[in-house]
């Protein structure tokens, strides 16, 4: 599934010139991925956020309690942004294989460091930059996960999508991907939010490599942090460029502590999304 390691780290991770950054990694997520304090203060600072309960229970009973295929082998996770291992611990402690992707050394670090009271032999960290996850094979994964917006921090279409495909291509045939990203339409509801939503409109038309959608805000002492917010339309377009099939569709409110009752103004309503995914197949495409 993974290169045999238990831990696979990129070169040359410095400090570097803009230029010289990752495909699809912005100033802001570089800096984000390279404070150690954003890790070590991670389970601390999202303590009590609602939202990590709900998806929580998403994952859940969207993968049921059954950690082995029918032939005895256990299943495979993969979370791409895992950060300290939130959603894959749980998993590992029902007996599944769990590999957690991402970016920052000290967040792979914080979820080996819980891990090994427990789970060591079933968990691999993979330090690597989501655009990229060529490295993981084709077919292997029972379920993958980007939770938390952690698509939103790719900057650029194509490196989302680029993504996207990778996620569809390592999925088994009843695998499962389970994402989730904010809701742009509900700036529309903000004060001034029509003014904002026509103004980054605007910008996108004139202004290489920005995308309607494209936030940059200061973020826990980082003044570039970098977030790419979704519209449903444009989340339901990329996942089927990409060769996935949305399976079901929950839609948060403004806080997202619940899932949104009701189907008036869904679009303007709904703080964010999870969509649960199948890879797409004969049978998926003619549905």
């Amino acid at each position: 599934m993974a290169p045999s390691s238990k831990q696979v780290e990129l070169k040359g991770l410095s400090s570097r010139p803009n230029w010289q950054l990752p495909e699809g990694v912005s100033r802001g997520a570089w800096d984000y991925v390279n404070e150690p304090s954003i890790a070590t203060e991670y389970d601390r600072f999202h303590a009590g956020h609602p939202l990590l309960d709900l998806d929580h229970e998403i994952i859940t009973n969207q993968l049921g309690d059954q950690p082995f295929r029918p032939d005895g082998s256990p299943k495979i996770a993969v979370d791409c942004g895992c950060g300290t291992g939130r959603n894959l611990l749980p998993l590992a402690a029902q007996g599944w294989r769990v590999i957690g992707v991402d970016l920052s050394s000290e967040m792979l670090r914080a979820f080996r460091a819980k891990a090994e009271q427990s789970w060591q032999d079933r968990v691999s960290t993979v330090r690597a930059n989501m655009a990229n996850i060529g490295f993981l094979q084709d077919s292997s994964a029972d379920a993958v996960l980007c939770m938390y917006s952690s698509i939103g921090m790719l900057q650029g279409r194509s490196n989302r999508r680029n993504f996207l495909g990778h996620a569809a291509r390592i999925l088994r045939d009843d695998g499962s991907f389970i994402v989730h990203v904010h809701n742009r339409g509900s700036w529309l509801r903000d004060p001034g939010g029509v003014r904002r939503t026509l103004r980054d409109w605007w910008r996108s038309k004139r202004e290489e490599g920005w995308e309607l959608g494209d936030s940059v805000y200061t973020y826990r002492g980082l003044p570039t942090m970098f977030l790419h917010i979704y519209s449903e339309r444009e989340l339901r377009s990329d996942l089927s460029a990409s060769g996935l099939a949305l399976h079901k569709l929950y839609r948060f409110n403004r806080t997202s502590s619940q899932v949104l009752k009701g189907s008036w103004f869904k679009h303007l309503r709904s703080g964010g999304f999870i969509a649960v995914c199948k890879r797409k197949t004969k049978s998926t495409a003619a549905s």
